[in-house]
């Protein structure tokens, strides 16, 4: 009688552990995130290269990146190393590179963030030219770009010191330097 009253009472404890190991609350995930909709990708390239061509079928521009990343969400396409290379009569004219860059979904605004340079390739009448800037923002359907940011241009012995800047990228091509404008030209 004594055994089966230590069985049942071992039975019992045995069963009142049971319930309360089921019972007890789960402990916290340690590490999980929750995802944000905004970070999430659909797609990913790697030595992009996009070329676009004018209404006369020539080649108008370049667009390269070492890698490309879309977000659905948002519409945003990331670019890592990107280069933009316009181009007038079938050769090249303006190449502008940039460490990171933005483009917008109905491709109208390339974003370019962090240093930014530019490079004219120069022509028989004029030696080429290097502009440095930042965050440049280019709408290569109106060959246009612009900023806010320090502008630094030189070409030859001649340079020109600006706080933003307008340009208009195809020939004859044009710039409007915004405000404290310094320069230094070296007459020949």
């Amino acid at each position: 009688m004594r055994t089966g009253l230590l069985l049942s009472l071992l039975a019992l404890l045995a069963l009142l552990g049971i319930v309360w190991w089921a019972s007890r609350p789960e402990p916290a995930a340690t590490g999980s995130t929750t995802v944000d909709k905004e970070q999430i990708q659909d797609y990913f390239v790697y030595q992009l290269e996009l070329r676009q061509f004018d209404e006369q079928g020539q080649l108008s521009h370049v667009l390269r990146a070492q890698q490309l990343r879309h977000y659905p969400q948002s519409g945003i396409t990331r670019l890592r190393q990107p280069e933009y290379v316009l181009y007038a009569d079938t050769q090249p004219n303006l190449r502008i590179r940039a460490a990171t860059g933005e483009l917008s979904q109905d491709q109208s605004l390339l974003q370019l963030q962090g240093e930014t340079v530019i490079d004219w390739e120069g022509n028989a009448t004029r030696p080429p030219m290097r502009i440095l800037t930042s965050d440049l923002n280019i709408q290569p359907q109106r060959e246009y770009a612009e900023t806010a940011a320090a502008v630094t241009v030189t070409s030859a012995e001649n340079w020109i010191e600006s706080v933003g800047m307008q340009a208009w990228l195809k020939p004859p091509g044009r710039i409007r330097f915004l405000a404290q404008t310094r320069a230094h030209y070296v007459a020949q």
